[in-house]
């Protein structure tokens, strides 16, 4: 199917016109030119103020460029369930992304669909007012409260870690045929910024560890071992302050998807829209330095889309 690409001019009169300009930093607003392909990965950057036309042209994108690969029975997404606030207040995935995505996800032949995570407010509340627990039962798809079902926990090693050398993963997220990652974007008081690297720590046991043994470190080191096939950041709307949880009284409305299959490049991406530099964020900088993913925007194939 064909993808609208938009030019220069037209995707800035379209961002200035939503509202989303004003929340992007001078490195993105210099990446809006137009530009010869580079060895570097593809980032997909959707704009639209239609949730399900915003998922319906991430799934056409992420399979005209390899799907899920031959076949899949089982998909695991991990989407940000950790807080009880409205989809409104932007500290969870937005619901309806995940509804439409997941219906794409079994309209394409996925036969089990699953979404694990550990939240950090009780999952009584934090799925509920989330509005993610009806957005995955619309979808017919379990969601697993990791705080409760201690079973799935199982133990790994990471060879490349740093400061995190074993962690104990919810099983899901290890053993699937594919494993899609569906953050939201927002301020984080310790880790500056929470996108899809950060996001892992809802699909991990001990977080707590992670803040007492160098925080941006162990994101970067979690990112050695769990390496999702897509990731897909929602920056529909985005917290500039008083994450991870809020409720900011800064909030601005990008209505972006940010789509890849490396999640340091979608993060450095993201990271944009609220800083100059991903300088700004060090686990960035980590991932840079450790060769995780790529951190240069000038070495990503940036694609503008119109949903």
């Amino acid at each position: 199917m064909y993808l609208r690409q938009t030019t220069r001019r037209t995707f800035l009169k379209q961002a200035f016109a939503s509202g989303a300009a004003l929340t992007l930093g001078p490195s993105w607003l210099a990446l809006a030119e137009d530009r010869s392909p580079v060895e570097g990965p593809d980032v997909w950057v959707i704009h639209g103020g239609d949730k399900r036309a915003l998922i319906g042209k991430a799934l056409e994108i992420m399979f005209e460029n390899g799907g899920f690969g031959p076949q899949p029975d089982t998909l695991t997404l991990k989407v940000n369930a950790a807080w009880a606030r409205t989809p409104d207040e932007g500290a969870c995935t937005h619901p309806e992304l995940v509804t439409a995505f997941l219906e794409g996800c079994r309209d394409a032949g996925v036969k089990k669909t699953v979404i694990p995570e550990n939240p950090c407010n009780d999952a009584a509340y934090a799925f509920t007012r989330s509005g993610l627990q009806d957005a995955a039962a619309r979808a017919k798809t379990p969601m697993i409260n990791l705080e409760k079902e201690k079973k799935y926990w199982k133990s790994f090693e990471l060879p490349q870690g740093r400061s995190l050398k074993t962690a104990k993963v919810a099983s899901q997220f290890m053993e699937t045929d594919v494993l899609v990652n569906m953050p939201v974007a927002k301020h984080h008081g310790g880790a500056t910024l929470t996108m899809a690297m950060k996001n892992w720590m809802g699909a991990v046991a001990d977080r707590g560890w992670w803040h007492r043994n160098d925080l941006h470190q162990c994101i970067a080191d979690c990112c050695t071992l769990i390496k999702p096939h897509w990731t897909i950041i929602d920056a529909t709307r985005i917290m500039l302050s008083r994450g991870p949880q809020g409720p900011s009284k800064d909030m601005k409305y990008p209505n972006l998807l940010v789509v890849s299959k490396d999640q340091v490049a979608a993060d450095s991406f993201t990271s944009t829209l609220f800083h100059d530099s991903i300088e700004a964020v060090r686990y960035l900088t980590i991932a840079r330095d450790m060769k995780i993913g790529e951190t240069d925007l000038a070495k990503m194939n940036i694609h503008r889309v119109e949903a």
